[in-house]
């Protein structure tokens, strides 16, 4: 909001909370610049006046919640930005290297309304005993905060006086009263889920529970005054003037009541929480909605969990605090949005926020928007980082084609950014590359591998995690998917299944592709074996055999070996060929015999043995192995080819008798014609004939080797013409079928 209508510059004064501080930045500042505080007020004074304000993130959006209003001041040839805060907080600041002045405003107690030693103190027996709540008690407690509140609304607020200089400005200038506010709770600076153990349970109290009254917390009516900041001032300064401890005491838990309306959550919880340990419910229940708000979910759900029987407002609120995995959660339904939707607005927004998150993770897109819309509605068109996530998941765009500039902006700008929502905002970007391989970001798959290095994690971000590996694979970067997923499985026990399945999966399917994709992911079975590894269960070490197959092409004899040992028994013939194999592609083939010999029976084995004998060109081993392994009931098309290269073609046309139709071949079928022929055969063998009647050129080729050449006789041209036609049949099929591979007749 700018405050000079004539100005010829403006100043944004940026805002945001920090978990322990606020912090302002007004960027590009005037170089000759003075700060005073005072009595709750800051003023920093500038010299030139000719420039204005933008006030907008302190004023209207409430992004620093330590700062109770913000107006700037004329005095002669000095402009002044006063602000009044809602705490006595130490003030620091600073100016950073581009000209920026930089204010932290700390609040290590944002309201204290203790005894006046500033001790706290647990209540003793005597004082429990004499203030635990009953039904009566807390409706009476529930009236009179009701009473109070009316009454600090209607009389608005009383301003403080910075000094006697500022006198009349101050009294000239009130509070403006903002009945919609809007505040931005679910940034990348507060944990929007609390880093707790995820089997942790929240402990539910034996003790019958006393339900606490939902319409503390409701929207105010129409026709009723808003809670507002002068609602607070004015609070804040009867505590300060009466003695009464009685009315003090109403005052206080009154006072944390109108800060949970307006969105202080900060301030709400610490003076519930003060009034809390004295057992009064009100401000038990009023302090844990109020973490809620801020993130701190382990505090509210711990909390909460007692009130969960006490109707949707409570089921909702244990719901959005212990988050969609909890056991102990009630399923959220319309129901529930209902009551959210009757709750003052900024707590109905981040409670929103985080139920409709909740409703996403559980596939559940309609309850999401509803959630959504509340959300929407209660934030008065501030775009939270939250509403942005969800609103990208939901594909809430009109055109699912078109590209939302902002939005886009925004959730590459949140998944750069540590935090809560990061994940998420990851896990997004990551479904979208790899659906449309378009980077959001230079930076993304960098980002995406940099979740390897999380030491804590939640099932949420479980399953961003699950998305981002995947989307790593997808640009070639199998290691780092990989990483991904191991630190995944580290710290999230319950999703250790899932992300070593997919790792596998990962591996098993890149062992498929090219030979570089190959090595990657043979580098990356190493660099995460003991994740990767699946000799733990017989029913996942075929990942291993299958990375112990792309070593053996490459002879590693001692890699093979390492990687199948332990796996069980029941792989020992498929250890036995990569062991054999690895020897053989190591140029060991007598290696590779004698393991071949003492291996277990198998047709890869036999296959390798005949390989091996072949290698050193040993023919009497060649035949002795196809003999033993015809003998055992081995079957391959390899073993007729092995014996038609040692020409030995009974022997091959006795290994093709016994191969099953399905695997012979038509290379295979001219193999042992040829065969035949050479056996002395004077015509086709039945079962080839047979077999090549859908192929009448390749059959008419055979059949020709079988006929004897008739003798010249002039007379007998025709029967000669045919006889060379036939031959010229031979001839080409000789050139394109086994003539291609040099061998032949």
């Amino acid at each position: 909001m700018p405050v000079a209508a004539n100005a010829a510059q403006t100043l944004p004064v940026r805002a945001g909370e920090h978990g322990e501080y606020s912090r302002l930045v007004i960027p590009n500042a005037p170089d000759d610049w003075r700060i005073a505080t005072s009595n709750r007020k800051i003023e920093i004074a500038f010299p030139d006046q000719d420039f204005s304000f933008d006030l907008s993130e302190l004023m209207e959006k409430r992004k620093a919640h330590r700062v109770l209003s913000a107006k700037a001041i004329t005095n002669g040839s000095a402009q002044s930005l006063v602000l009044s805060l809602t705490c006595d907080c130490p003030v620091r600041t600073s100016k950073s290297s581009e000209n920026s002045i930089i204010i932290d405003i700390f609040n290590p107690g944002p309201v204290n309304l203790i005894d006046n030693d500033g001790a706290i103190t647990a209540a003793s027996d005597e004082q429990t005993n004499k203030e635990n709540p009953t039904p009566e008690n807390l409706r009476a407690a529930r009236d009179r905060m009701i009473s109070l509140l009316a009454e600090a609304r209607h009389q608005g607020v009383v301003q403080l006086k910075i000094d006697d200089e500022r006198a009349a400005a101050e009294e000239a200038s009130k509070v403006t009263e903002i009945t919609q506010a809007s505040f931005e709770t679910l940034t990348n600076d507060v944990p929007l889920v609390d880093e707790a153990p995820l089997t942790e349970h929240a402990t539910i109290d034996a003790e019958p529970t006393t339900c606490i009254d939902p319409t503390l917390f409701a929207q105010p009516s129409a026709d009723q005054d808003q809670i507002s900041y002068g609602t607070i001032a004015n609070l804040r300064q009867r505590f300060d003037i009466t003695d009464n401890e009685d009315e003090r005491r109403d005052l206080a838990n009154t006072l944390a009541i109108a800060y949970l309306h307006i969105g202080f959550f900060e301030e709400a919880s610490s003076v519930a929480s003060s009034r809390g340990k004295n057992g009064d419910e009100n401000m038990i229940v009023t302090a844990a909605l109020a973490n809620l708000a801020t993130g701190s979910s382990a505090r509210a759900k711990k909390t909460l969990a007692k009130y969960r029987s006490c109707g949707p407002l409570f089921e909702l609120a244990y719901s959005a605090a212990a988050g969609p995995e909890d056991e102990l959660a009630t399923t959220m339904s319309e129901t529930h949005v209902a009551a959210l939707a009757e709750v003052t607005e900024p707590l109905r927004a981040p409670i929103a926020e985080v139920l409709a998150l909740n409703a996403l993770e559980k596939k559940n897109k309609g309850l999401a928007r509803s959630f959504y819309e509340l959300a929407v509605g209660a934030r008065h068109g501030d775009k939270t980082a939250a509403i942005a996530i969800i609103e990208r998941a939901l594909g809430q765009s009109a055109d699912e084609n078109a590209v939302d500039r902002p939005t886009s902006v925004q959730i590459a700008e949140i998944a750069r950014t540590p935090g809560p929502l990061q994940s998420k905002a990851l896990a997004l970007l990551a479904d979208e590359y790899r659906q449309k391989a378009e980077i959001a970001y230079d930076g993304l798959l960098d980002d995406l591998a940099a979740q390897s290095s999380n030491k804590v994690g939640t099932l949420s971000n479980a399953r961003a995690a699950l998305s981002g590996a995947e989307a790593l694979v997808s640009a070639g970067r199998i290691n780092d998917g990989i990483a991904v997923l191991d630190n995944t499985a580290s710290t999230v026990l319950p999703a250790r299944a899932a992300s070593q399945t997919l790792a596998r999966a990962i591996i098993m399917d890149a062992l498929q592709k090219d030979n570089e994709t190959r090595l990657s992911a043979v580098s990356a079975y190493f660099q995460h074996k003991d994740f990767i590894d699946g000799r733990e269960d017989e029913r996942d070490s075929e990942v291993n055999l299958a990375i112990a197959k792309e070593l053996a092409q490459y002879g590693a004899t001692e890699l093979v070996t390492k990687t199948v040992s332990g796996i069980g028994d029941k792989w020992q013939p498929n250890i036995d060929a990569l062991l054999a194999l690895a020897a053989l592609n190591g140029d060991d083939a007598k290696l590779a015999i004698e393991i071949a010999t003492k291996g277990n029976d198998s047709t890869e084995l036999t296959e390798i043995a005949i390989a091996a004998h072949e290698r050193i060109r040993d023919n009497n081993g060649t035949k002795s192995s196809i003999k033993q392994a015809l003998a055992k009931g081995l079957t391959s098309d390899k073993i007729p080819a092995a014996a038609w290269r040692i020409k030995d073609w009974a022997l091959a046309i006795d290994a093709y008798e016994r191969l099953p139709d399905d695997e012979k071949t038509p290379e295979l079928d001219a193999r042992v014609a040829l065969a035949s022929l050479n056996a002395g055969a004077r015509e086709l063998p039945s079962g080839i004939k047979q077999r090549l009647t859908n192929d009448p050129t390749r059959l008419a080729a055979l059949t020709h080797m079988f006929v004897t050449a008739p003798p010249f006789n002039i007379r007998a041209i025709d029967v000669l013409a045919d006889y060379s036609k036939g031959v010229t049949k031979e001839t080409l099929f000789m050139q394109t079928g086994l003539g291609t591979k040099g061998e032949g007749r």
